[in-house]
């Protein structure tokens, strides 16, 4: 048997660069699901952060007071990241635990319930930094805020009418 081009070349080459092409392939639509993603307000946690938390009453105070309340949402912020931390550290926990062989229901239950925990902690964090905030503001900024809760709240239940309309 003989070979028409030396070993390690011709089809391992090809198949190098099949695996590039898919991996720049995979890399380009993420890139763009992604962005769309971002752009449409999908992704984790959008609807709370833009539409009922402080960050979205920012984007309609002027800009001096702006300023001031981002600085101070930065600075909780940065004091929440343990908490954050924590919370990740058990999610990746609970997935181990999910992919482990042989699976233990027991250790998984226990990662879940750790994880609900780290959660409800963050919440309350989270909470608490938001009702220090909220009694910071005027009364025109909480009334402002409260009509962004509204119109948000009124969308949803339009969105959900909406959306039982088209699966039916």
């Amino acid at each position: 048997m003989s070979e028409t081009s030396p070993p390690g070349t011709g089809s391992r080459r090809m198949k190098y660069l099949l695996i590039g092409s898919l991996a720049l392939n995979l890399l380009f639509v993420g890139g763009l699901v992604g962005m769309s993603f971002k752009k449409h307000g999908h992704g984790p946690h959008h609807a709370a952060r833009e539409h009922f938390g402080l960050m979205g009453l920012t984007r309609v105070l002027p800009e001096d007071r702006r300023k001031d309340v981002l600085e101070q949402l930065k600075k909780e912020y940065g004091e929440m990241r343990p908490a954050m931390e924590d919370l990740r550290t058990a999610r990746i926990e609970a997935a181990d635990r999910l992919a482990a062989e042989p699976f233990d229901r027991a250790a998984l239950e226990q990662a879940i319930a750790n994880v609900a925990g780290k959660e409800q902690a963050l919440r309350a964090t989270t909470v608490e930094t938001f009702l220090v905030q909220a009694a910071r503001l005027s009364a025109d900024e909480r009334k402002q805020l409260s009509e962004r809760w509204r119109k948000r709240a009124d969308w949803m239940a339009h969105r959900g009418k909406k959306n039982n309309k088209d699966k039916q």
